[in-house]
């Protein structure tokens, strides 16, 4: 065997091209503890966990994928530049982050955000284009052309985000700003993501519940994905929320139709589960119901809207740790012991280290998100957050455990761990006590103020304030509303983009567009009570 082959074998390739994926998840848990002193917190660990971790693990696994797929290994000399496409992408992510950064000491740090992102969408393109001419040269009728025909596609959407990004981070004026930003979502979630989700489960979902699927209708809901995209960003632009919600039932649908078999798949299998509804199994089954749910609730939105795009409050959260989070996670506790190999007690015992505690994490992810996504108490919320994006963290220590205690059995330092009988149902019922008593010390999901009146009598007066938006902030930023006082508040947006305010108590000013007011009733209140944007 040649020094190339040597360097180049799959371990030490994924070993390689995997090392950004970890370097991310490490700065998104940083960047979570240090947040108060970040400018633009909450578009830095979105875009930490988006850009960072979730491009680098699609990029790497669609190559992966790609080359399985079409039975097609991609020749020795082009590894290093698959390498090298991988640390300049790497480069124009941190640029792009380090722009966003500067926002607060520097009024042209957009130039920098810019340059970052053509550097993603231009190494993205380069990826796409290496994934089609690995297609194209492949022989025709693999079974699984379809998945990689999804990872070309999602390849060529993020490039649209990044441009998208570019006008964004330079404060587009009026409607436009909110547009774009749509355009930004649709073409990264719905187009890049979405696009190697499906692909990757046409397959990965009957490997990681170790069954067969009944049927593969991949290349219709491809096809179907391809039609909706454009459909829902066309409503989008032209700020007709009626055809977006009419491109957004056509991708609903392009899930609906593998999820039939994924479902008729897990049924199956709970039915003799043995050892294998665990942590993936379980992630990887639910995630794509964060996604459709969401995407069924913000076309019932639009609807119910009249249309009006800028009405709407995206599910940011349940997509985002609900669907790509749990997903990933899922999808890697899967792959990375299986690509380690070593037979199957190295992977059995790898994939339980990892999957450590699985059910009860599991458990913790989506009843704490629903929590968190249900409730307006703000400490309620924060505590239910912790708890959901917690259990999701613990996969960056159980990683390396699984991969030491993988590797010590492929080189016979332990033995390997026997496959259980049966679930590990009772670590549900646990996440379950862990919520229910967190439920009980807030009283239930009730708000933290403003609909509960306590032991304040109402005095049956109005205590009127008008805040203005503009410029990221609110001001005045403090309002004092005297004991018994109803507080009603008109906001005025002085700013050339759209703003909202929302009250812990689930009271909402809805979007206001720049240069309008609008005045609504917030409530008596009786305690400290937070407001947003």
């Amino acid at each position: 065997m040649s020094d190339t082959s040597t360097t180049w074998d799959r371990r030490t390739w994924h070993r390689k091209v995997s090392k950004p994926v970890t370097y991310w998840f490490i700065a998104l848990i940083v960047a979570g503890i240090i947040h108060p002193v970040l400018p633009e917190y909450r578009w830095v660990l979105i875009h930490l966990f988006t850009l960072g971790a979730v491009t680098n693990s699609i990029v790497v696994w669609s190559q992966h994928f790609t080359e399985r797929f079409l039975h097609q290994r991609l020749a020795d000399e082009k590894r290093p530049w698959q390498l090298r496409k991988v640390w300049v992408l790497n480069g124009g992510v941190i640029i792009t982050i380090l722009g966003q950064l500067l926002s607060n000491t520097w009024n042209d740090h957009w130039i920098i955000t810019s340059i970052g992102a053509a550097i993603v969408g231009l190494t993205m393109l380069w990826h796409a284009f290496s994934l089609a001419a690995q297609f194209l040269t492949a022989k025709r009728g693999q079974p699984y052309a379809a998945a990689v025909v999804a990872y070309v596609a999602s390849a060529c959407f993020l490039p649209v985000g990044a441009v998208a990004g570019g006008f964004l981070a330079a404060e587009l004026p009026g409607t436009w700003h909110e547009r774009v930003l749509l355009a930004h979502t649709v073409s990264n979630i719905l187009g890049f993501v979405g696009f190697a989700a499906l692909g990757s489960l046409s397959v990965l979902y009957a490997a990681t519940w170790r069954t067969r699927l009944p049927y593969d209708h991949t290349r219709y809901s491809v096809g179907l994905m391809l039609f909706a995209l454009p459909v829902i960003l066309g409503g989008v632009f032209a700020d007709n929320g009626y055809i977006a919600a009419g491109g957004l039932v056509l991708y609903i649908l392009a899930w609906l139709v593998p999820m039939g078999a994924w479902m008729r798949a897990s049924i199956s299998v709970l039915a003799a589960p043995r050892d294998r509804v665990g942590f993936s199994a379980a992630a990887v089954g639910t995630a794509p119901l964060w996604l459709v749910g969401s995407l069924i609730y913000i076309a019932v939105e639009a609807v119910a809207h009249h249309g009006e795009l800028y009405q709407i409050s995206l599910p940011t959260n349940a997509v985002l740790v609900g669907f790509a989070a749990q997903l990933l996670i899922g999808v890697m506790s899967s792959l990375l012991p299986s690509t380690m190999g070593g037979g199957p007690g190295a992977v059995r015992t790898g994939t339980d280290m990892i999957g450590r505690a699985g059910l009860f994490r599991w458990t913790l992810i989506n009843g704490g998100l629903a929590i968190w996504l249900l409730t307006d108490n703000s400490w309620l919320r924060v505590v239910a957050s912790l708890l959901s994006i917690g259990a999701l963290a613990a996969f960056v220590p159980l990683m390396p455990l699984g991969v030491k205690a993988q590797r010590e059995v492929l080189m016979k330092k332990r033995d390997p761990i026997e496959p259980v009988t049966a679930p590990r149902y009772n670590q549900v019922t646990a996440g379950i006590a862990v919520l229910a008593l967190v439920l009980a010390a807030f009283g239930g999901l009730g708000t933290s103020g403003g609909n509960t009146t306590g032991s304040v009598v109402s005095t049956g007066d109005v205590h009127a304030i008008t805040i203005d938006a503009g410029d990221m902030v609110f001001s005045p930023d403090v309002i004092e509303v005297p004991a018994g006082k109803t507080l009603e508040v008109t906001l005025s947006n002085t700013d050339d983009m759209v703003h909202d305010l929302k009250f812990a108590n689930g009271v909402q000013s809805g979007r206001v567009l720049p240069g309008e007011e609008v005045t609504i009733t917030v409530g008596m209140i009786t305690e400290s009570m937070e407001g947003w944007c």
